[in-house]
C-alpha cells in the first residue's frame, strides 16, 4: 500500500421538531445569485484546482499561526485519496455530505475532495446550535458529515433530534483524529481507486449552502461556480502567490467563494487563522506571513483598526483590504483605511449591498 504523508489539521479550535410535517425537497427558497448566461462546463475541482499539480510546491494554504505549509502539489494529492476514501467508504455520486466545520487547513480539501466523488457538499455555518443544525440535516438529507472534533458534541445532539428519520447519517468523520469516529487521516490513507464520476456541470449541484435563521438556500451547480469565480477574477483579481487571510468564515458564502475557490483557482496563498483569533494575534500573522491582502468581515476590520500600531510600516505587506457586508460611510472607510496604512477599503465587486454599515466604534 502506498503511503501518504497528508498535511497535519489544525488542532481544534430546543424543543422544536426539525421533521416536521414539511418536505425536505419543497421546504427551500432556492437562490441562485449567478449569470446563467455565462456557462463553464468543468466539475469545479477542475475549475479550481485544474493548475493545482503544475504548481508544485507553491503554498496553497498556510497555518496562520503554527506556519505549517501545504502546497498545491499536496492539495491536489490530498483531494484525490481522500475522494478515494470516501467512494470506499460508500458514498456514492450525487450523495448529500454536510460540511459543519470552523476554518480549518482541511476545509478546502475536504470540500474539493467530495465534488471530486460526485457528491453534493451541504456547507452548515457553524455557529448553528443543535435545533438548527438538526433542521438542516434533516431538510438537506445528508447521508455523511464532516466535523471537528470541538463541534462533535453539538453534532451528536442534533443527531439525537433528529432521530432515525427517514434519512439519518449514516456515518461522521472528523477533521483530525478523535475516538471513534474515522478521521480525514484513515480516508487519505485508504489503499483505494479513486472514483470515477461523470458529472454535468450544468445541472449537476456541487455546493447547497445553508444560513442560520433562514429557510433559504444557495444551491449551486458545477457551472454556477465556475461563473461567480470568473466574475470574482475580473472584479476581485488576484495575483500567483498573493497572500490571503481568510478573516471570513469559510462557511460563509462570501468566504467560501473567494478563499476556498477563488483564490485557490488563482494560485494565491489562503492564510488560514481561527475565527476567534483576537486582533493582536491577527496583525502578528500578517506581520509574520507577509499577507498581501485581508479579506474580512466588518467586524475582523473594526477589530484589526482598533489594534493597529501607530506606524503602519509595520504592516508594510498588506496592500489591500476587502471587506464583506454593507459599504461603510464613506468617512469611516478613509479612517479603517488610514489606519491600516491601505489605499482604501475594497468590497466583494460581484455583490450588491443594501444599507449602511454601523459607524467604526469609538468615531
Amino acid at each position: 500500500m502506498t503511503t501518504i504523508d497528508p498535511f497535519d489539521p489544525l488542532d481544534p479550535l430546543s424543543s422544536i421538531d426539525p421533521l416536521g410535517s414539511f418536505d425536505p425537497l419543497d421546504s427551500f427558497d432556492p437562490v441562485n445569485p449567478f449569470d446563467e448566461n455565462l456557462v463553464i462546463d468543468l466539475p469545479v475541482y477542475e475549475t479550481v484546482l485544474g493548475d493545482a499539480a503544475a504548481r508544485g510546491a507553491s503554498p496553497a494554504l498556510i497555518d496562520g499561526v503554527s506556519g505549517r505549509t501545504v502546497g498545491y502539489q499536496e492539495l491536489e494529492l490530498a483531494t484525490r485519496r481522500l475522494a478515494a476514501g470516501l467512494a470506499d467508504a460508500g458514498v456514492e455520486q450525487g450523495d448529500a455530505i454536510a460540511l459543519f466545520s470552523t476554518n480549518t487547513l482541511w476545509f478546502a480539501p475536504v470540500l474539493h475532495a467530495c465534488a471530486r466523488a460526485g457528491a453534493v457538499v451541504c456547507v452548515l455555518d457553524s455557529q448553528a446550535d443543535e435545533a438548527e443544525l438538526a433542521a438542516q440535516l434533516a431538510e438537506s438529507g445528508t447521508r455523511w458529515l464532516f466535523t471537528t472534533p470541538a463541534l462533535l458534541p453539538l453534532v451528536r445532539k442534533a443527531q439525537r433530534i433528529v432521530g432515525a428519520g427517514p434519512r439519518p447519517v449514516e456515518e461522521i468523520f472528523t477533521l483530525e483524529p478523535v475516538d471513534g469516529c474515522r478521521s480525514v487521516l484513515d480516508l487519505v490513507a485508504v489503499d483505494a481507486p479513486e472514483p470515477v464520476v461523470d458529472i454535468e456541470p450544468v445541472t449537476d449541484i456541487a455546493v447547497v449552502h445553508h444560513a442560520v435563521g433562514s429557510r433559504r438556500r444557495a444551491q449551486l451547480t458545477h457551472s454556477d461556480i465556475a461563473a461567480d469565480l470568473a466574475v470574482l477574477a475580473s472584479d476581485n483579481p488576484l495575483e500567483p502567490g498573493e497572500r490571503v487571510l481568510a478573516g471570513v468564515a469559510f462557511a460563509q458564502q462570501d468566504g467560501l467563494a473567494f478563499l476556498t475557490q477563488h483564490a485557490l483557482r488563482s494560485g494565491a496563498t489562503v492564510v488560514v487563522v481561527p475565527e476567534l483569533l483576537h486582533a493582536p494575534e491577527l496583525l502578528d500573522a500578517i506581520r509574520a506571513q507577509r499577507v498581501r491582502t485581508a479579506f474580512v468581515t466588518q467586524t475582523v476590520l473594526y477589530s484589526l483598526v482598533a489594534s493597529a500600531p501607530e506606524d503602519t510600516g509595520e504592516l508594510g505587506s498588506l496592500e489591500r483590504v476587502i471587506c464583506v457586508g454593507p459599504e461603510l460611510t464613506p468617512d469611516t472607510a478613509e479612517t479603517c483605511a488610514v489606519l491600516l496604512g491601505v489605499p482604501t477599503i475594497e468590497y466583494l465587486g460581484r455583490q450588491t449591498f443594501a444599507g449602511i454599515a454601523p459607524p467604526l466604534p469609538g468615531a
